[in-house]
């Protein structure tokens, strides 16, 4: 059914002009629980899969980092910094921790390069996990969610990738982060 003709008062072009006009990214020291229920977030990540996706590969994965698992994130990004910068301050290590405590809900997008793809190269897999970052971040506006995404230096370390398994073929690219507006 065509959406359009359920309710052909609704304007589909201007409301999605609106919800692609109207996002904006948000802080993470300014997420606040309380964040998306499983469910919400369900429905953000299958908005992701929808995203243009050449020959059907998926080039991405999406990791939740639960509520209980910061405290182990926290570490990883202490070490990460201390990778970085061996000499890092104690207040600095403070501050690299306190990172994974912002904001309530919080996923590891992870770019798939691996294997190779004769018509599907890495740019292109980029591209596509930025759509369904994209996506993610406009379902998650579209319920009334503030979100945003970061990333960092900690992200582009051995630490952090052998902290999630990350596979030679596979690439931290950003954390979503959401939260109720």
């Amino acid at each position: 059914m065509n959406p359009s003709s359920a309710c052909p008062e609704v304007d589909l072009g201007a409301l999605t002009q609106a919800l692609i006009t109207g996002r904006f990214s948000v802080s993470p020291k300014r997420l606040v629980a309380p964040g998306p229920s499983v469910g919400q977030l369900q429905h953000m990540v299958e908005a992701a899969g929808c995203a243009p996706d050449h020959e059907l590969l998926r080039p991405w994965r999406l990791i939740h980092i639960a509520a209980s698992q910061r405290e182990a994130l926290a570490d990883v990004f202490a070490r990460a910094l201390l990778e970085r910068l061996p000499t890092a301050s104690s207040c600095a290590q403070a501050q690299s921790r306190e990172k994974a405590f912002r904001a309530p809900e919080l996923l590891l997008a992870v770019a798939l390069i691996d294997p190779p793809h004769r018509d599907v190269p890495e740019t292109e897999r980029y591209v596509a996990i930025g759509a369904a970052l994209m996506n993610l971040l406009l379902s998650a506006h579209g319920m009334g969610f503030a979100a945003m995404l970061t990333s960092g230096h900690a992200l582009r370390t051995a630490c952090f990738a052998q902290a999630f398994d990350l596979h030679s073929g596979e690439r931290a690219v950003s954390l979503f982060r959401s939260a109720h507006r």
